[in-house]
């Protein structure tokens, strides 16, 4: 009987040991694969990001390229040189022109680099996808490192390809790859990085990069498994036959896979020593209860039950881990303390998890779009702030809710249900990875227009779809404003009783009206895209070549000519007035060609149209008027009216100050004298019509008699009031910092020319600071890209409100700021200034409810009115905070 105790005592043991610390392990290997899956997705994110950031910095040089950079690669270096932020990011930049040769090397001592098979692909891919591309990588020619390349093409003026920008990344000492050597699981654990092909990118082994991750013999199921989309963890044994947890996750901007091997030994090697532990306490314990008899199993079994009870409950979430009897000095002591650290450790894991999780709600909680994520049946699973702000519905009654019956159409409604079937079975769908616009249902009933961009994400064995929806409602008013803009416009110009058209400034015409089918017998649309020589011949072009390159030099032309182009004798009054940017350089210019044969050959009908002018003039939008050399009005048309009330024919043979007021008369006086002399004048004005202020665009024509003389003028006076409404509000967002409210790079260097100019003027010495947020990015990681914005205004306004009226703030790109200081006397003052802009910086921020320490770095460099440049300024300001950062930050150094 003693025996049978002793045996049933012991299995009894056994197998609640056992079955417990099973239930232990399994619990425990699902918190380790989600823990280590949760920081591989982190660290996956963080180079995603990174690898978007050198995408972005090399667009931006390739958009600051000048337009003749292409026929002067030798001026290449110095263009770089002024983007030092550029430049360090990248072990290498280098420019192609569209054969594939090598035109510059950002690294001194390479001459000419000829393109393999492989990376003269690579190269037609670039030069066909007019974007930003991630090679594979390879072994680099010209440093012998391992590297992979970022491709820019640069267009021309044309939106041709001129040449490509290529930043090559050293992968065996990338910083942004530093936290992947780093970040190993447990001891003997270790993160890689291949490509979806399986070519190592990362590795704690440098020989294999470069190599395939099935180089060597055997198989390895979680690695195929990842390079066939497996994106979570799981258990596999690797090709030495040893098991570990693996967990991978896709880095998509570079189509790199990031994986992570944890070796299970190493993982439960706690529970394995548990285990023998308890099958030793549990025999030990079998022998001594038969030895004592059935009441000392009775009572020594009570303590291993309310364990088992405990651990039930603490499974069942009715009590916490506190109630494991940690403090007994036996086996069911050990087990417990044993447990309760596992368990410790769980709920520190999940307590982790929950963090991540309410991280990522927080941040689509704060998107500037509504955020909608559903189920493959296309039920409801999340649901963001700016969602019920769109559309009505909040959180609580939209999550668990069809889609379709929220916010789809009634008539959409069975083709989205079809593209939901097709996603549900492979993830995929006509509208994934793409922007799109579609109509949306508000919960008033009422439709919404928005920018729809939809990515599938799989977890476990379903697809789920997630999906930022930006309300466009806005934008499709402004667009339909400039349509219709363009549509009275073109009315307009097709109802002009002469051809009207666009050529720019290689004679290809770019728009013409329908007159052009009336005067010359083509199609306006066939005109389009051909030159002067390709639609009339070499001859007329050359014919035309006096006018044409006048025009281009930027000279108002007019003439009249005998034409027999289209078959029948013709007689032409051409006006070509230049379209000039605002650098003075003139795009193309503007043709206006009247048909004046009748006029030429039909005197006695000139009453008649005459009348017919009238009419037309009269319905045009612009005020014309003529007056003689007594200046006396003779003609005003219908316009007049509707812009001052007041019959034009009731002003003819006054004096013309009467008909526009003396205060405008004044400010015309001068333009017009010079009429009188035989000049064409455009000047603006601003007048009062129908009771607001307008913008006014005023020619003189002069008619000039065949004896030289003026007989009079003729005044055409365009309202240019929006057109001026829409210029200036352009030129504003192109000068000023979306964020900050500042002044930004365009607008800081056009300042900074300015402020040097005076001080040379004015022999005063100026300054220049070149600052940043110190450890900005510690700031983006912990709070988000919500935070570091919210960082950027404070620092913003700080520095506005701590610097002189004379000086000058403004955002460069990311943290990086500048101010320019004028009057600065020498560097004492200098570093009076910097340390008071240190000083403002240090106390607290609030971001998010929560202070946050701030503190910047300071560079700067005096100007004291030699030839130097603003681009060696900046580069001294920039060396001097480089040298504030290396003395320990939160600090200034003023360059010598």
């Amino acid at each position: 009987m003693t025996a049978v105790v002793v045996a049933l005592v012991l299995a009894a043991t056994v197998i609640v040991t056992s079955v417990a610390l099973l239930l232990a392990e399994r619990d425990m290997e699902a918190v380790i694969g989600d823990q280590q899956f949760a920081l591989l997705s982190a660290a996956a994110a963080n180079i995603d990001s990174q690898l978007e950031a050198k995408r972005t910095l090399l667009a931006s040089l390739a958009d600051a390229v000048p337009p003749d950079l292409n026929d002067h690669p030798e001026r290449m270096q110095q263009f770089i040189e002024q983007h030092p932020t550029v430049r360090a990011a990248f072990l290498n930049l280098v420019t192609y022109d569209r054969q594939g040769v090598l035109r510059h090397t950002a690294r001194a001592g390479i001459g000419t680099w000829p393109l393999t098979a492989a990376s003269k692909q690579f190269f037609e891919q670039a030069l066909a996808s007019r974007g930003s591309l991630i090679s594979d990588p390879f072994k680099s020619t010209l440093t012998d490192l391992p590297v992979v390349l970022i491709t820019q093409p640069v267009l021309d003026q044309t939106g041709a390809v001129a040449m490509v920008l290529a930043g090559s990344i050293d992968l065996a000492n990338a910083s942004f790859l530093t936290p992947v050597s780093a970040q190993r699981p447990g001891k003997t654990g270790f993160m890689y990085i291949m490509t979806s092909k399986g070519i190592l990118v990362n590795h704690p082994t440098r020989a294999r990069l470069l190599q395939h991750i099935n180089a060597r013999p055997g198989v390895n199921r979680a690695t195929e498994m990842a390079l066939q989309g497996f994106e979570g963890w799981t258990n596999a044994t690797n090709k030495d036959g040893r098991e570990g947890i693996y967990a991978y996750k896709r880095i998509p901007a570079a189509d790199w896979i990031l994986g992570a091997r944890y070796p299970t030994e190493e993982a439960f090697a706690p529970m394995i020593v548990m285990r023998r532990h308890a099958v030793l306490v549990s025999t030990l314990f079998a022998a001594l209860a038969g030895a004592v008899g059935w009441a000392a199993i009775h009572v020594l079994l009570r303590p291993l039950g309310r364990l088992r009870r405990h651990i039930a409950d603490i499974r069942a979430g009715k009590a916490g881990i506190d109630v494991l009897q940690r403090r007994r000095r036996d086996e069911i002591g050990e087990l417990s303390a044993a447990f309760h650290v596992l368990m410790a450790e769980r709920e520190a894991a999940e307590q982790n998890t929950r963090e991540s999780e309410s991280l990522i709600r927080n941040i689509l909680e704060q998107a500037p779009d509504a955020f909608i994520s559903c189920d493959p049946n296309g039920i409801i699973t999340e649901w963001n702030a700016q969602a019920e702000k769109s559309f009505g519905w909040s959180r609580a009654e939209a999550v668990g809710q069809d889609v379709a019956e929220l916010i789809i159409p009634p008539a959409m409604r069975p083709e989205h249900r079809a593209g939901m079937a097709r996603f549900a079975a492979g993830g995929n769908g006509p509208v994934l990875n793409s922007r799109v616009r579609v109509t949306a249902r508000h919960r008033g009933g009422h439709e919404v227009p928005v920018e729809l961009s939809v990515r599938s994400l799989r977890h476990g064995n379903a697809y789920y779809a997630t999906a930022f929806l930006h309300d466009i409602t806005e934008r499709l008013v402004y667009e339909q404003q400039i349509a219709a803009s363009e549509k009275r416009a073109r009315m307009i110009a097709d109802n002009m009783p002469a051809m009207i058209a666009y050529v720019d400034d290689r004679l290809r015409y770019r728009f013409t009206n329908e007159h052009c089918r009336q005067l010359l017998g083509i199609e306006p649309n066939a005109l389009l895209g051909r030159t002067f020589g390709d639609t009339f011949g070499e001859a007329f072009r050359e014919r035309l070549r006096p006018h044409y390159e006048a025009a281009l030099r930027g000279e108002r032309v007019h003439y009249e000519r005998e034409g027999n182009e289209t078959g029948r004798p013709l007689q032409l009054m051409v006006d070509l007035i230049p379209d000039q940017r605002g650098d003075g350089s003139v795009a193309g210019f503007y043709l206006m060609a009247l048909d004046i044969t009748e006029r030429k050959t039909a005197e006695l009908t000139q009453a008649a149209s005459e009348q017919r002018l009238k009419l037309l003039t009269d319905n045009l939008p612009v005020l014309i008027s003529y007056t003689d050399r007594e200046r006396r009005i003779q003609f005003l048309n219908a316009t007049y009216r509707d812009w001052f009330g007041i019959d034009p024919d009731s002003m003819i043979g006054r004096p013309l100050a009467d008909g526009i007021g003396r205060e405008q008369y004044r400010d015309a006086e001068e333009h017009l004298e010079r009429a009188y002399q035989g000049q064409i004048v455009t000047y603006e004005q601003k007048a009062r019509i129908k009771g607001s202020i307008h913008t006014l665009e005023t020619t003189f024509v002069p008619e000039v008699r065949g004896d030289g003389e003026v007989a009079g003028v003729y005044t055409l006076t365009h309202d240019t009031t929006r057109m001026k409404e829409i210029e200036e509000r352009l030129i504003h967002l192109a000068r000023v910092d979306p964020l900050t409210g500042i002044p930004n790079r365009l607008m800081f260097e056009e300042l900074l020319q300015l402020a040097i100019g005076r001080a040379r003027r004015n022999r005063q010495p100026m300054a220049l600071a070149y600052l940043d947020v110190d450890k900005f990015k510690n700031v983006n990681d912990s709070m988000g890209h919500g935070g570091g914005d919210a960082v950027l205004k404070e620092f913003a306004l700080r520095l506005a409100g701590n610097v002189r009226a004379t000086d000058t703030v403004a955002r460069l790109a990311g943290d990086e700021f500048v101010i320019i200081f004028e009057q600065v006397n020498d560097p004492d003052e200098a570093s009076r200034l910097a340390a008071k802009i240190v000083e403002a910086i240090r106390p607290s921020f609030t971001v998010a409810g929560q202070p946050l320490a701030v503190t910047t770095s300071v560079g700067v460099a005096l100007h004291l009115g030699g030839e130097q440049t603003a681009a060696e300024l900046v580069a001294r300001a920039d060396g001097a905070l480089y040298a504030a950062k290396r003395r320990g930050r939160d600090g200034y150094v003023v360059a010598q």
